[in-house]
This record gives C-alpha cells, sequence and structure tokens, in this order.
C-alpha cells in the first residue's frame, strides 16, 4: 500500500487505524514473517511513519473533505501523532473543537500549535 492508495481507502470510508493495520500485515507478508515471529512492535516505527505521511497528505491535499475530517479525527483520539492532529485542526471543522485544540496545545509546543484557531 502507498500514500495514493490508502487515501482512495480514506475517501471510500476505511478509518486510518483499519489503513495501519492493512500497511503492517502488508509488511510482514512482504518480509516473509512467520506467526510466530511477529510480535506486538513488529514494524511499529514504519507503520508510525507511513501514517504520519498520510495524515500530512490528507491535510495538504484534502482539506475540508468531511471524509478526511472524520478519519482525521476518529485518529486523533488514539495517537500522538503531531502530523494528524495539525493536518485536522488546520484544515477541518470538526465538533468538539475547542477540547481538541486544548489537548493538542499540551501535547505540543507553542509554536507549533499557534495557527490553530480555537474556534
Amino acid at each position: 500500500m502507498d500514500i495514493r492508495a490508502a487515501v482512495a481507502e480514506v475517501l471510500l470510508g476505511a478509518s486510518i487505524s483499519q489503513i495501519a493495520s492493512t500497511y503492517r500485515e502488508q509488511l510482514i507478508n512482504e518480509f516473509g514473517f512467520r506467526k510466530e515471529e511477529v510480535g506486538a512492535d513488529t514494524f511499529r516505527t514504519e507503520v508510525a511513519a507511513f501514517l504520519r505521511k498520510l495524515a500530512r497528505h490528507l491535510g495538504d491535499r484534502h482539506v475540508g473533505d468531511r471524509r478526511v475530517g472524520h478519519a482525521l479525527r476518529d485518529w486523533v483520539e488514539h495517537c500522538d501523532h503531531y502530523e494528524a492532529w495539525d493536518a485536522l485542526l488546520s484544515g477541518f471543522a470538526v465538533e468538539g473543537r475547542e477540547s481538541f485544540v486544548r489537548r493538542g496545545r499540551v501535547m505540543f509546543p507553542g509554536p507549533l500549535t499557534a495557527h490553530w484557531d480555537d474556534a
């Protein structure tokens, strides 16, 4: 799976968690790992890097798309990736925005969040 395919999946309604799982399984299969060789941390770093790129791409190229905003909103509930938080809060109207902005400003340094509007 590449970014283009992941974006297409999101636009069809897939969650970013589903994308993460699919991408991880793809890596496991590509590297030929056996089931007993796979642990919770297997490819964690690689999947996180892919999801950061995906979030940045979604935020840069799909601003305002409700499907993308929904996927990002759900994803930031489960991650601490600045890229996902920034994509969501820089380009999407989201219910409960004030709460997300407050939480994001606690998680990330001020210069990274100064451009997030409170309303």
